[in-house]
């Protein structure tokens, strides 16, 4: 029984002094039209970040794992590592998109002109390495 006591207050110390796995999130976000949106709230778990006036923003200490991040009724899925830095840009979608997601009546040419700005912006993020947003990300 001693033994067995011993053991168990031996493992919970040695999880007790574990470190948490954390990791950064930073990115930029921009509008419908493809400009850095400046004075947007973020939310990621409890955690809140505005973006600057290039549209930059910065979470630090996340817990590794899935998480979803929040603009507004927007929001994506965010894979954040262990440790490090995790890059993801947000696009806001126009209301011609949201539109598209809600199966509400579309106008044509704004639809064009979103998809044809996201394509831009995607080989753009490509270009220069980072993780782009995607088309799948989940609305709210």
């Amino acid at each position: 029984m001693r033994r067995f006591a011993f053991l168990a207050a031996a493992l919970a110390a040695t999880a007790i002094s574990l470190p948490a796995m954390a990791g950064d999130v930073s990115g930029k976000v921009y509008d419908q039209r493809g400009a850095p949106a400046a004075g947007v709230t973020l939310e990621l778990g409890a955690a809140q970040a505005v973006t600057g006036a290039d549209g930059s923003y910065s979470f630090t200490g996340i817990a590794a794992g899935e998480h979803m991040l929040s603009a507004g009724s927007q929001r994506v899925a965010v894979s954040v590592a262990d440790e490090g830095e995790t890059r993801r840009n947000l696009f806001l979608l126009s209301s011609a998109a949201r539109q598209v997601v809600t199966g509400a009546p579309v106008d044509r040419e704004a639809l064009e002109a979103t998809l044809a700005l996201g394509e831009t912006m995607l080989r753009d993020s490509q270009r220069r390495g980072q993780q782009a947003w995607r088309w799948n990300d989940l609305e709210g």
